[in-house]
Parts: C-alpha cells; structure tokens; sequence
C-alpha cells in the first residue's frame, strides 16, 4: 500500500477527480478577489511567474487559497526558485487561518521533512485538523499513519474506516488503499469481491497505480475471470498516464501479442516510454530490439546506450550485454579488453551468460592471458546455474582430457544436460557418443534420433551425420531422398565434405535425378575451399 500522499495543493490534486491543474474546489468556490482568479488563469496557461506575483498581492489581502498555492509554487519551483522553507512559512500562515488543503501540505512537510524537521506526530495533528474539515487527500494520509503506526497507534480497523470516508467522496488513491485492505484482509475481513469493487472505482477515477492492479488481477484471474485483453486494457490506460511499470508490461505484451495485436513497433515506442523514466528492465528490452532489429532498424549506437543506462542502473544482463558490444565493436569501438573487464565484473554478480564468455575469454586469450585452469572454473560457475553451453564445455573438457582426466562417462552426462536444453551443440556431442559409444552404450538408432534434434536447428555438422547416417541406413531407415535433403541443407551452409558427397549424389543419380553439372557445381563450390576429394573429383570427371 501507498504510504503518504505527496499531494501539496489547491492548484490540483487528484483528491476531487479534477482533470485542469487547479481542484475543482478552486474553480468552483465563488473566492473573491480578482488578483487571485487571475493568478489560476497564469498558472493554467503556465505563466507561473505571473501567476507567483497575482498570488502574492491577493495572500496579503489575507486569501487563504493563494497562500496555499504560492507554498505549492515554492515547494516546486514553478515561477520561483524551490524553496521549502518558504513553502512552509505560506502554507503555515494558510493553515493556521483554516485552509484545509494547507494544513495537510503541513502534515505532508512534517511527515517527510520538508522545510521542517520530520516529526510524525505533528503530521497526524494536521491531517487531522485537515481530515476534520472533510479533506479527503488528508483523510487518507491519516488513514496511512493509522495503518502503518507512523506517529499514531497502529490501528489498522481506524485506517479503513479514513480510507472509506475518503472512497466515498470519490478521492481515487483511498478506493486504491481500500481495495488493497479488503485485498489482503487488513483492518476488516477480506473480500475479494470488495476489493475488485473498489480497484475498478480507483482505476475508473483515473489512479494509474489501480489501473495497473486491476491488470493485475486480469492476468492472473485473481478474483476477476482471467481476461488478457482486459489486463492489456488497464495496462494501456495506466501507460498512458505515465506509469512507467505500467508503460513496460504493455510493451511485453505488445511485443508478445497477449492480450492484443502482436505489433512490435508498438512494443519500442512504450519500452521507450518507460526507459526514459529510468525503468531498468525497459531499458535492456529497448537495446534489445535496436540490436536485432525488433520493431525498428538495427541500430547498434542506440543499443549500446540503452545496454549502458541499464548496467549503469545495476542491470547485470545489460552488463553483460554491454561487454558483448565492447567484445565485438558493436556500437562502440571495439575493446576486447574492456569486455573482458565486463565480462569479469557480471561474472562474479553472478550472471551465468558472463561467466561462461568470461571462460571463452581465458580460454582463447581474448582480453587476458590464456588461463586454462581459469576457463575450467568458469564454466564450472556457469554450469552450476544450468547455461548449456557452459555444460557441453564441461563435457568437452571430460572428453578430450583437459586439466581433468579423461572420463568419456562423465562427458556424456554433462552433454545430456546441455542438450536437454536443446542446445544444438551439445545434442550433436551427444549424439556423437551414441554413434561411436564413447561414455554410454553405443546405439546408433539414438545417435540418428540426436543428430535430427541438433540438425533441424540447423547444426551444420549434424545435418552433415544425419545424411551419411540416411545414405547407408545407419540407425534409420535407408533413404538416399533423406541422404540428399541433409546433405543440401548443410551444403548450402557451406560444409564442403556435404557439397562433395551432394556432388556424387547428382552424379550418380542417389537420391535425385542424375546430374552431371549439378554434380560439378557442388564440386566447384567445395574445391574453392580447397576440398582435395571434390578437387579429385573434377580433375577425373
């Protein structure tokens, strides 16, 4: 729940549903004295400085409203410098002559230490000399003291009777604190019904903070039936006042298409909304999409600024990102040492990803001195939070010997859990030791059934044992078709051995049609790469 309202005025507040910057108090109460009308037709038209010198004249002929509106001008800068204490002198000299809306901007000043010292007993004293005047913004900050114990007894039954009273006159944020009591059953039995009652009245009043709940509870089917297009609804509604939380959610939902049209351009404009706010999770979203080129252009200048505002505001992942744009000049000029710095500072925060590449880094000697005893500890770091690549590296390790003994058993077990994850490398590895029954009982039928796992996500080297394994039926049914299908899709790659044996396809009729220039294309292709058998191949045909 909210705890004190920050609300200092007369000139709006959210209390009386006012859509103007001046309360519905102001605009309607006949108050005599032209200097002071005059003044709220300035500050409207944002001539606040002349709005500051209306207000001044019409304070000294003792109105009370103008003091109240010039403490709110001081206190936030508008048409003077800020100053607090002079917030505090107009709004005391209003409050003390009876101006409600000035007696809670004391309580708020004491309650958060503005211009005076913070005293939370004081505070209570003026919302509820304030509340007893029927001010429902101070009504409801009372009802927060009561609630919370905050210079007052805890009383959490009192709170909601306040947080009622100021519902019922139509002030949003209490039907938001009441909502939440019925809510969680805090100061009377709870009532999901009464809660959802109330958040509807709250978001229909225009409080983004309920408007955002209320998504909530759609998404979640909690105490409303489940309604993603409901949720998306109130999300749009609260986003367009502002609510940065808010501004992200519509943009994951627009970027996924939950609730509305899937519209990825829609998703960047409010991730960008909510990222200029400082929303962290918006900024790493918005660099996303300007590195992949989701719903805008690849940009990878404005992906790396946005990479950098969310690290800066402690984003390990964005950290982690940022190294990346360092590590391949993405954005910035390329530093492999600066990324390897990176890499280093989100590895020890606990980011997988960065321990991984971290290990990569001492392996290979990029950015550091080649470190293969620390590239092991890494991976390990990394594999203990389940990264994939991080567990076939591990495996890799067990199968070739390095720094740790040979052990083909435990390489095949930690394959298994890379490629669990679909993790197309590792499924190749994995299938690898079936084939040849390195670790595990050999099983060709099980290696074929891997090597099409890996294969459909496009491993080239798969697709590659997938059609020898289809060209001489091993571990599935003989299928020269199948042969020649695997064996285009990893030549089309660029896998020269797949371009040969594609070759001899066409040339002896396995498969497809006989070919002989089909045959010789593929020859050619793998010969550029310098492939002696398709070279062979050419020199003889």
């Amino acid at each position: 729940m909210a705890m004190f309202l920050y609300i200092f005025m007369i000139l709006f507040s959210p209390a009386y549903g006012a859509a103007s910057d001046f309360s519905q108090q102001v605009l309607q109460d006949s108050i005599a004295g032209t200097e002071y009308k005059d003044g709220v037709a300035a500050y409207k038209e944002g001539r606040y400085e002349d709005a500051v010198k209306l207000w001044k004249k019409a304070a000294k002929s003792g109105n009370t409203d103008a003091m109240c509106n010039l403490g709110t001008c001081y206190a936030k800068g508008a048409g003077v410098s800020s100053n607090y204490n002079q917030a505090v002198k107009w709004w005391r000299e209003a409050a003390e002559k009876g101006n409600a809306m000035a007696q809670c901007n004391m309580g708020n000043s004491y309650m958060h230490g503005n211009g005076v010292k913070a005293d939370a007993g004081a505070a209570v004293e003026w919302y509820r000399m304030s509340a007893a005047q029927g001010n429902p913004i101070a009504i409801t900050s009372l009802g927060n003291c009561l609630l919370n114990g905050e210079g007052v007894l805890e009383d959490a039954i009192s709170a909601v009777e306040c947080f009622y009273e100021a519902a019922e006159k139509g002030y949003a944020i209490a039907q938001y604190e009441l909502a939440g009591c019925y809510y969680s059953g805090v100061g009377i039995e709870q009532n999901l019904d009464e809660a959802i009652y109330w958040y509807k009245r709250s978001a229909a009043g225009g409080y983004a903070v309920a408007q955002r709940l209320l998504a909530i509870c759609y998404e979640n089917g909690d105490g409303v039936e489940k309604s993603y297009s409901e949720a998306a609804k109130w999300y749009l509604a609260a986003a367009k006042q502002g609510d940065a939380e808010s501004q992200f959610v519509i943009a994951e939902l627009y970027y996924s298409g939950q609730g509305v049209e899937k519209n990825a351009s829609e998703a960047v404009e409010w991730y960008m909304k909510a990222a200029r706010q400082g929303h962290i999770d918006a900024q790493y979203s918005l660099a996303g999409c300007y590195y992949s080129g989701t719903g805008t252009d690849v940009d990878y200048l404005r992906a790396f600024k946005w990479y950098y505002e969310a690290a800066k505001n402690g984003d390990v992942d964005a950290l982690c990102q940022l190294a990346g744009c360092y590590y391949w000049g993405d954005g910035v000029k390329q530093d492999i040492f600066k990324a390897a710095q990176l890499y280093l500072k989100a590895a020890n925060m606990g980011n997988a990803d960065a321990q991984y590449y971290l290990a990569e880094c001492y392996l290979n000697g990029h950015g550091m001195e080649p470190d293969i005893i620390e590239a092991w500890k890494w991976y390990n770091e990394a594999a203990s939070q389940e990264h994939a690549a991080a567990q076939n590296a591990i495996g890799f390790f067990y199968y070739e010997g390095w720094v740790v003994d040979k052990n083909p058993e435990k390489a095949f077990a930690a394959f298994s859990s890379a490629a669990e994850q679909g993790y197309a490398e590792a499924q190749f590895n994995l299938a690898n030791c079936y084939y040849s029954g390195k670790g595990v009982e050999q099983d060709r039928l099980k290696a074929a059934r891997t090597y099409i796992q890996a294969a459909e996500q496009g491993h080239i080297l798969a697709q590659h044992n997938l059609a020898v394994c289809f060209y001489n039926g091993i571990g599935v049914d003989k299928s020269y078709a199948d042969a020649v299908k695997w064996y285009t899709k990893a030549a089309e790659q660029g896998y020269p051995q797949s371009q040969y044996e594609l070759g001899m396809c066409y040339y002896n009729g396995d498969g497809v049609d006989k070919n002989r220039e089909e045959a010789r294309r593929w020859w050619k292709l793998a010969a550029e790469q310098e492939h002696e058998p398709s070279i062979r191949a050419l020199r003889n045909d």
